[in-house]
């Protein structure tokens, strides 16, 4: 079983949903400072315009960077206020005026003059750079620190565009993950959607200690007949074996070429019915449709997904969730079904990925998408505490469903 394939299909679905946030930001005119497959530090990179493309070291989807996410406030200048705080190996002179010039840019920023801030800021980093007695830690922390400042002051960053801009742009990730869902069950719907695989009277493996197998029955044997009666399909198999009432059924098969008889073989009763302990063989089959109802194929595939995940999720309750684990796991049994099987399975994973997403919990999609409807409502953005309060708090719960899907993938993978 090869994981390459369905590690790189879900690297890709979480490439494909930053690509949607990069697009509609440069559709918007909103500034994307940085766009990379994969996260740093990176490989390979190159500055066009004002992005810096890149591919970076950890193979984890891909990053879009805009400037701007929050609001800059007087606390974004800490690194300079701590250094003030340990201003005694400072000349006195120059301690004055970075305090001087820290005061002024912080009464800036509370007055919401950020336009005239970014200078201010370069000013400082500029006076700090040039003064004596500060180590080469501080100074460069102070530099990372202001440069974030000023970034977020930037007349084209997140919080500086207008709701309907920041809706598009964060609506676009989880609208570029169902779109590609849509258009890759629209084309299965065409080239051949995949069916419930098919058992078949061929023994695909048995079960150890059951009467099949002390009765000689091997793998790749295909059942040709049940006490006399010609079989055709599992369905007749089972029939017959689940109504023999436990008495002993003699089985016909056919390997390598030849004609071999078993049995007497009695069956035992598990689960309610009798069975005599083998695993039949299934076959793929596809399903396809005139091109001019494959959309309509494609939506109502959709519509199955959800609602069988709302289904499985009432019924199994947080047993059905799953992590990265669980679903490479899952993409590469069916990978292995056969390309059709893989496709579909991806086209869940990305609607799945999207819907997510949208979900109003920071710092998912939809907990952005929710602070914008507030904000309308309010007239004005929440405070920075607040918004730091529920990102935690979203923060903690996405984490823990992470581990409690990781949880279920690692208990999944144990031996029964």
């Amino acid at each position: 079983m090869s994981y390459i394939i369905p590690i790189l299909g879900l690297l890709g679905l979480v490439f494909l949903h930053e690509l949607g946030h990069f697009t509609a930001a440069k559709r918007t005119g909103m500034r994307a400072l940085k766009f990379y497959v994969g996260f740093p530090p990176p490989l390979a990179r190159k500055q066009v315009g004002e992005t810096e493309y890149g591919i970076g070291v950890v193979p984890l989807g891909g990053f879009v960077k805009i400037p701007g996410m929050l609001r800059p406030e007087p606390s974004d200048l800490w690194a300079v206020e701590d250094l003030l705080h340990r201003s005694e190996s400072l000349p006195p002179e120059r301690a004055s005026e970075i305090g001087i010039a820290y005061d002024r840019l912080a009464q800036l920023v509370a007055q919401g003059r950020v336009d005239e801030a970014a200078p201010a800021a370069r000013e400082l980093s500029r006076l700090i750079d040039e003064t004596e007695g500060v180590t080469d830690v501080d100074r460069r922390r102070v530099s990372r620190c202001l440069s974030r400042f000023v970034e977020s002051t930037d007349p084209r960053g997140y919080w500086r565009s207008s709701r309907s801009k920041r809706l598009i742009v964060i609506g676009a990730g989880p609208f570029a993950n169902i779109l590609f869902a849509f258009l890759l069950l629209t084309g299965l719907a065409i080239t051949g959607l995949p069916q419930p695989l098919q058992p078949t009277a061929v023994v695909a493996g048995l079960e150890k200690g059951l009467p099949a197998q002390k009765a000689g029955l091997r793998a790749h044997d295909r059942i040709v007949a049940i006490d006399g009666h010609p079989i055709t399909g599992f369905d007749q198999v089972r029939a017959l074996i689940s109504t023999s009432g436990g008495h002993p059924v003699s089985l016909t098969v056919r390997r390598n070429g030849t004609t071999v008889r078993l049995g007497p073989i009695t069956p035992v009763k598990q689960g309610g019915r009798y069975i005599v302990g083998f695993l039949p063989d299934v076959i793929a089959t596809t399903r396809s449709v005139p091109v001019w109802k494959a959309p309509e194929e494609g939506l109502s595939q959709m519509w199955t997904m959800i609602s069988g995940s709302v289904t499985g999720i009432r019924s199994q309750g947080t047993s059905s969730l799953s992590g990265p684990v669980g679903i490479v796991r899952v993409s590469a049994s069916a990978a292995d079904t056969g390309a059709p099987y893989y496709l579909w399975l991806l086209a869940y994973i990305s609607l799945s990925l999207g819907i997510l997403n949208l979900l109003p919990f920071l710092p998912l999609d939809g907990g952005h998408i929710l602070l914008v409807v507030i904000e309308k409502l309010r007239g004005r953005a929440l405070s920075r505490a607040t918004f730091e309060r529920v990102s935690m708090a979203g923060i903690a719960l996405v984490l823990f469903l992470f581990l409690f899907g990781l949880h279920n993938d690692l208990l999944g993978a144990q031996p029964r």
